[in-house]
């Protein structure tokens, strides 16, 4: 079974359109997409859905759900932000009982001086900023903090599905904030980790940096894996795909990296339940 439920279209940060991204899974022969892009925050964003088109694209999406039932299993889900001070208690409970899952992420880390929020998803310059800004300098702090509120996520919200986990290493290439070798940067790792093996929520194994030229491997790194795999975490495969060729980027690579870390199964959600497939 081929599946992805990390699929971005043009209502957010996507290049195309809803059924354009169904259009490419059936090219590349899936049998379920998820389609879940960035949900509106309580503030404007160059990258997120605006709020007043929530409700279109709950209903696209349900619509071609229809459209294409006997070709493909279409998802209708979120990517939704957990934001410092607001938590998520700026999104309506109501979208919950309208969407088949969701996936949390923590994209926002602080505000700087001018009251703006800055985000570990854009670039160096925006990191180092905001590190100064908000943690005055200290990264270490930044980045605990970074595993706190994903922590506080998981344990108060449950999301289906936690995002892209290590993504505050986007612009850490050739170490250039912090180690991850550290005991503390592991420390804050496994304190994560334990919070998500008493929980619901599956992690994924993220393929979007890579593919994007961001990072040269996945979310995340391959010693989490392990200690995933170690705890015996459940873990499915996302393309985070933006566009129609990320949907099959590293699909097969991503499979077999998991079987040389020792996993037997991914995780795969069919709109009611999570299936244990072997691998």
């Amino acid at each position: 079974m081929k599946f992805n439920l990390h699929t971005h279209t043009d209502y957010c940060d996507g290049t195309k359109k809803v059924k354009e991204m169904i259009e490419g899974a059936l090219k590349y022969n899936y049998d379920i997409i998820g389609i879940s892009s960035h949900g509106p925050l309580p503030f404007e964003s160059d990258w997120t859905m605006p709020k007043d088109r929530l409700k279109d694209y709950i209903k696209e999406v349900n619509k071609l759900k229809k459209v294409y039932e006997n070709r493909i299993k279409v998802l209708v889900g979120l990517e939704l932000d957990y934001i410092p001070d607001f938590k998520m208690e700026y999104i309506d409970k109501e979208i919950f009982n309208e969407l088949d899952y969701w996936i949390g992420s923590v994209h926002f880390l602080g505000k700087n001086k001018n009251g703006d929020y800055w985000t570990v998803d854009y670039n160096e310059k925006e990191l180092r900023k905001g590190v100064e800004d908000s943690f005055e300098g200290n990264i270490k702090k930044a980045v605990e903090t970074y595993y706190k509120y994903l922590e506080e996520m998981v344990e108060i919200y449950h999301p289906t599905i936690l995002g892209h986990l290590d993504l505050i290493k986007k612009n850490n290439g050739n170490s250039n904030f912090f180690n991850e070798n550290e005991k503390w940067y592991r420390d804050a790792v496994f304190s994560l980790l334990e919070k998500i093996k008493k929980g619901n929520t599956v992690i994924e194994l993220n393929t979007g940096g890579k593919y994007r030229g961001y990072t040269l491997d996945y979310y995340p790194s391959n010693w989490i894996l392990k200690e995933i795999k170690d705890r015996n975490i459940p873990i499915t495969v996302s393309r985070d795909a933006h566009d129609v060729k990320s949907l099959n980027y590293d699909y097969e690579e991503s499979i077999r990296l998991l079987t040389m870390m020792g996993f037997k199964n991914i995780s795969c959600f069919d709109g009611e339940k999570w299936k244990e497939l072997k691998i």
